[in-house]
């Protein structure tokens, strides 16, 4: 089991919030490669088989880990793409590290000694998602906990802090702070916009029309990644609807975010 070790920035990790059937996956599939070969960008599929962490008992969860699982190895197979998917249970973690080329530590449970432990024993390259509850700096704790498994293949994705009654708000120095760590740090364009404390179908759950600006700053911040939920159509998927960002408009927003990333680094 080897880590995804090739990538260089600026990349993508896209994909639905959760894999919802085989024509959904094939179509974004489809244009996730489509975008790599365009634009010359590694990209990876991100599509989680089961989400444990939903707020409500009738939302739904995905796929679960054997049907999920076996649709994430097709769009590798198939259409070439490295794959990722949220990991929640210590119990899935073998099975899961067999057909993951990354593996995601979902937000709320970025703090879970066990699980990143038994994940960092995979050797796999490893996604924290920074909680939404902790600061740039206690990422570091987490990265710890990671490394002290001999593995160093660690990437960081940033999306936003808790604000008042469930708001989220993105100080963008926390970029600067965690690629202090040393380790690639991407920016969540469509968790960060979300309003934890509504219905994510609500109009209100979440102010996607700001997707695209904080997908801009990020870049000019440094980030060396972008990650997107993106959907054929958005108001229909099935979780994270309110803040899925369309498949037709992904290429722009990834031009932009390439364009102004290499600005920057053009700039030093």
């Amino acid at each position: 089991m080897h880590a995804l070790t090739s990538f260089e920035p600026p990349f993508l990790i896209a994909g639905s919030c959760a894999l919802e059937d085989e024509a959904t996956a094939r179509e974004i599939a489809q244009r996730l490669k489509a975008i790599k070969e365009t634009l010359g960008i590694p990209v990876v599929f991100k599509g989680s088989y089961k989400k444990a962490n939903r707020t409500r008992e009738k939302s739904y969860h995905g796929l679960g880990l054997k049907k999920g699982l076996e649709l994430l190895a097709l769009v590798r197979r198939e259409y070439g793409l490295p794959v990722t998917s949220d990991v929640h249970e210590v119990a899935e973690v073998e099975q899961a590290a067999g057909v993951l080329d990354v593996i995601q530590i979902p937000s709320l449970l970025c703090k879970n000694t066990d699980l990143l432990h038994a994940i960092g024993d995979t050797g796999k390259t490893v996604n924290i998602k920074k909680g939404q509850f902790v600061t740039a700096e206690d990422v570091g704790f987490s990265i710890e906990k990671i490394a002290s498994r001999g593995n160093t293949h660690i990437w960081v994705t940033e999306r936003g802090t808790l604000f008042g009654y469930g708001e989220i708000i993105v100080d963008f120095r926390s970029i600067g702070t965690l690629k202090k760590f040393g380790f690639p740090v991407i920016f969540d364009t469509t968790h960060s916009v979300r309003h934890t404390a509504r219905r994510s179908e609500a109009p209100n759950g979440g102010t996607p029309e700001c997707i695209s600006l904080l997908t801009r700053c990020a870049a000019a911040a440094g980030a060396d990644g972008m990650f997107a939920e993106t959907h054929p159509s958005p108001k229909a998927a099935l979780c994270d609807s309110i803040v899925s960002y369309p498949l037709s408009d992904l290429m722009n927003l990834v031009r932009s975010f390439k364009e102004i990333h290499g600005f920057v680094k053009r700039m030093g």
